[in-house]
């Protein structure tokens, strides 16, 4: 199993890093095709949006014909997506890519993760899927830097080549992977499995957190690269502090995959979104170079703990309310989809009607519901059904 796990998490790695390009190469990509502030947001949402359609179709058809198969497939579309991205002449052509390089993430993030899922239990299982996490992390250290730099050192599609030959070796040894999965034919509606995750309060609280965490990440994505760009600085520093902000997420995913193996709880989870809506005050009060970056070091902490937690929350909430696997893997991704791609839209929008200070209000108040639901879960006493290895909260 640790080969199929190996290529599973080149193929996300892949893919996250396939994803943070475009927040170095935006501005760059918004100058040479003179777009405008919406249209640049439609890059950086396009992904997400592909995402809300491909997410829960995938889960339920991971749970009924097997994860590996979509996996192979969805590898196969993540390879052709990044080469649609490399050699793309124009805008339209480059959205086109960028949207089917979306349902590539919406579809790994779906499938991949389902058959992790599938092929471990317990303990493992849950370090498994935070663990991925951790991957992701990795790839927001390397991927925004890497992109910049080499973006400016040669064609801005560059970065999307050398990934595409990435994907295809990954696809490739996944191929050769033999091993057996644990998944159970699940033929629910969709109907059925979101009315059964719905009732169930890890599956929602882990929802509320991927709705979360598309709708930050996809307004900071878009409005700190555009600020500090027009503070004067390369896409090459620009990826730079990204990168930066990201070591520090992967540390902090690293000890969070390990509170989530001993059944780290919703109140953390709560606290995390609620610290992280005190720290986007900072971004709305100035917008000067020095806050900016600040700001992306000093999030790291509260990024990563709702980063990490949603997979092994949706993991257990699936046994509580016996759905499958793939089902509230997709879910989650459905949330994450909805919002990422409604969070750069409206901080453009308000961005260019209001004001940039205006434009973080969105996800300052997304923080502060959810940060409340989640704590109004954890204070009603839901608790999961411990997993060899865990504890409940």
């Amino acid at each position: 199993m640790r080969s199929r796990a190996t290529s599973v998490y080149v193929l996300l790695f892949t893919c996250e890093v396939a994803w943070l390009a475009m927040i170095p190469l935006a501005p760059r990509f918004a100058e040479e095709l003179d777009l405008t502030r919406v249209e640049t947001g439609a890059l950086l949402a396009a992904a997400g949006l592909a995402t809300v359609v491909v997410s829960l179709p995938v889960g339920l058809l991971a749970d009924r014909f097997g994860p590996r198969r979509l996996t192979l497939a969805i590898g196969v579309v993540l390879t052709l997506s990044c080469v649609a991205q490399g050699i793309a002449p124009d805008y339209a052509s480059l959205l086109a890519a960028r949207v089917a390089f979306g349902a590539s993430l919406g579809g790994l993030w779906t499938a991949g993760l389902a058959l992790l899922s599938t092929s471990l239990s317990g303990s493992r299982r849950t370090t498994a899927l935070g663990g991925t996490i951790t991957i992701a992390a990795a790839a927001s250290v390397a991927g925004p830097i890497l992109a910049g730099v080499i973006g400016d050192a040669f064609e801005l599609g560059t970065p999307f080549l050398i990934l595409a030959v990435v994907a295809a070796v990954a696809t490739a040894s996944l191929a050769l992977d033999r091993g057996q999965t644990s998944w159970v034919h699940d033929r629910r509606s969709p109907r059925e499995a979101v009315s059964a995750g719905r009732r169930d309060g890890y599956v929602l609280a882990a929802v509320m957190l991927m709705a979360l965490l598309g709708m930050v990440s996809g307004s900071i994505n878009l409005l700190v690269p555009l600020e500090l760009r027009s503070d004067g600085l390369s896409a090459g520093e620009i990826g730079l502090w990204f990168s930066i902000s990201s070591v520090l997420f992967l540390v902090g995913t690293l000890v969070v995959t390990r509170l989530a193996g001993r059944g780290a709880g919703l109140r953390l989870a709560g606290a995390a979104a609620l610290c992280y809506a005190i720290l986007i005050v900072l971004p709305v009060a100035t917008g000067t170079t020095v806050v900016l970056l600040a700001f992306l070091l000093l999030r790291a902490p509260f990024w990563s703990t709702l980063s990490t937690l949603p997979f092994p929350f949706g993991a257990i909430g699936a046994e509580r309310a016996v759905i499958g696997q793939g089902a509230v893997v997709g879910m989650l991704n459905l949330a994450w989809g909805v919002s990422n791609t409604a969070g750069p839209l409206l901080a453009g929008a308000v961005a260019d009607s209001v004001g940039v200070r205006a434009a973080y209000l969105p996800a300052l108040v997304m923080c502060l519901l959810v940060g409340g639901a989640i704590l109004v879960l954890a204070a009603r006493g839901t608790s999961p059904a411990p997993e060899p290895g865990t504890e409940s909260v």
